[in-house]
This record gives C-alpha cells, sequence and structure tokens, in this order.
C-alpha cells in the first residue's frame, strides 16, 4: 500500500518552465536528483539537531575546523572576523546540520533565528527555528545565507516549482533586515547552470539577477577564473565563495 505521507520531490522540469529556468538559453542544464523533503529525509534530518551535535560543532569551531562546505567555512571565518556579528540579532536562511547556527553564538550573537521549510525544535536558549509563515515583523541586524538560495524554486525540499524562486528568496530577506545590514551569502559559483533538481549554479547572468538591489560590501575566495569554470570543493560540494552584502 502506498504511504500517502511521503513526499516526492519533482524529477523533471515542465516543459512550460524550461525556457524561464535556463534564462532563454543563457544557462545550461543538467539532471541530479535529490528528494530532500520526503518523511525519511526529515526524519533523519530532524535527528541532527540535538544539544550533543551543538556542542561538538562549537568545539570544532573554536579551532576553525571546516566541515561540509569545505572552504567556504574558511572564508566564512575571515568574513566574521572582518565584519563581526557581536551582539546582534542574526538570522539564518535554511539549516540541515546546527554548524552556522553553533558559528554565530560562537562569535558572539545576541540571538539566531533559524527559518526553515520544515519543522524544527530548538535546543539552546539563544536559537529559535521558524517556518516561513511563522515570521511576522521581525527585523534582524545580520542574516546568514549559506547554500540556501540556489534550491529555492527547484521542489528538492518541498518547495513549489519557480524558475525565479532564488530571485524572489533574496528579495523577500530584505523583509527581515534593517536598512544597512549585512547578508553573509554563498552560492555556487562557476558556470550557469541548472543542476535539476539539486542546486543552481551562478555565473555572470544568474548572479547579477541574484545581487539587484544589494551592495556588494567585500567578497571572500573569489579567483581570477571564479565564473569561468565549474570548480568543486571537498567531496564534490559546489565552490562556493562568500560574498559579504549590504541592504539598501
Amino acid at each position: 500500500m502506498e504511504n500517502k505521507n511521503i513526499i516526492k520531490a519533482p524529477e523533471t522540469i515542465p516543459s512550460e518552465m524550461l525556457v524561464e529556468y535556463l534564462m532563454g538559453g543563457d544557462a545550461y542544464l543538467e539532471y541530479s536528483y535529490l528528494n530532500d523533503c520526503s518523511e525519511e529525509t526529515q526524519n533523519t534530518l530532524n535527528g541532527g539537531f540535538t544539544k550533543h551535535n551543538f556542542d561538538s560543532c562549537i568545539q570544532r569551531i573554536k579551532n576553525k575546523e571546516e566541515n561540509y562546505y569545505g572552504t567556504t567555512d574558511k572564508w566564512m571565518y575571515e568574513a566574521l572576523e572582518k565584519h563581526p556579528l557581536k551582539d546582534k540579532d542574526v538570522c539564518i536562511m535554511g539549516s540541515t546540520y546546527p554548524w552556522y547556527e553553533a558559528m554565530v553564538i560562537e562569535y558572539g550573537a545576541k540571538s539566531c533565528t533559524v527559518i526553515e521549510y520544515s519543522k524544527r525544535d530548538s535546543f539552546h536558549e539563544k536559537i529559535t527555528y521558524l517556518q516561513p509563515h511563522e515570521i511576522t515583523n521581525q527585523k534582524f541586524d545580520v542574516c546568514l545565507s549559506i547554500s540556501s538560495y540556489e534550491h529555492d524554486g527547484l521542489g528538492r525540499y518541498g518547495d513549489p516549482l519557480n524558475p525565479n524562486g532564488d530571485i524572489e528568496a533574496m528579495v523577500n530577506t530584505k523583509k527581515f533586515l534593517n536598512k544597512d545590514s549585512l547578508l553573509y551569502l554563498a552560492v555556487p559559483i562557476g558556470l550557469d547552470k541548472v543542476v535539476f533538481n539539486k542546486h543552481r549554479v551562478y555565473g555572470v547572468n544568474r548572479i547579477k539577477k541574484l545581487l539587484s538591489g544589494w551592495e556588494t560590501v567585500d567578497r571572500f575566495g573569489f579567483f581570477a577564473d571564479s565564473f569561468s569554470n565549474n570548480v568543486n570543493g571537498v567531496g564534490g560540494t559546489p565552490y562556493q565563495p562568500i560574498y559579504i552584502l549590504k541592504n539598501i
């Protein structure tokens, strides 16, 4: 008998959306399928959000170790030292493990609010987990989006298909931030590409759309050829440098 509680993420882009997803031919298309909205996956993720795992992350962060995204964490440490968030109210866009929650707490954040599609229970007095519909009029001093927006609109996490879901998510982030507040942003950088339904890669075409309406204050981990190749990081994860963006 079919388990009706299991959600299945879409496997292909509907033909009527294809041109818009690929920006009229400015982006490549590949397929790599993940069903991270399934009941099984969500139960596995929820199992990682514990005080024990958080404390383990804190110890590793004290040693400036790198986690899943490899050198992105090295650049994050540099960014946080140059652009501190001590005593600030911080929001994090999306979380699959409490690594970045631990990072902002270790670097002195006054509070940390995580906005996540699925329900999470808090294990720390300074950390709150909210689903998007639970956000009302909250305003934050700093926001982190580390490997989050490139997934929006691809359906992998149960979100609706939307060729511009990532662009709309960036615009919506402004609603959560005070004026002149900073967004620490990491997305895959390389040749413009949609890897459906896994993620997008941002080249010279898509990155302009994503950053529209923001002031670039600083960048960490960029190279002369960053937008002309598809370099992978540790374990095959996409190369993701750090932007520091101001809400103008």
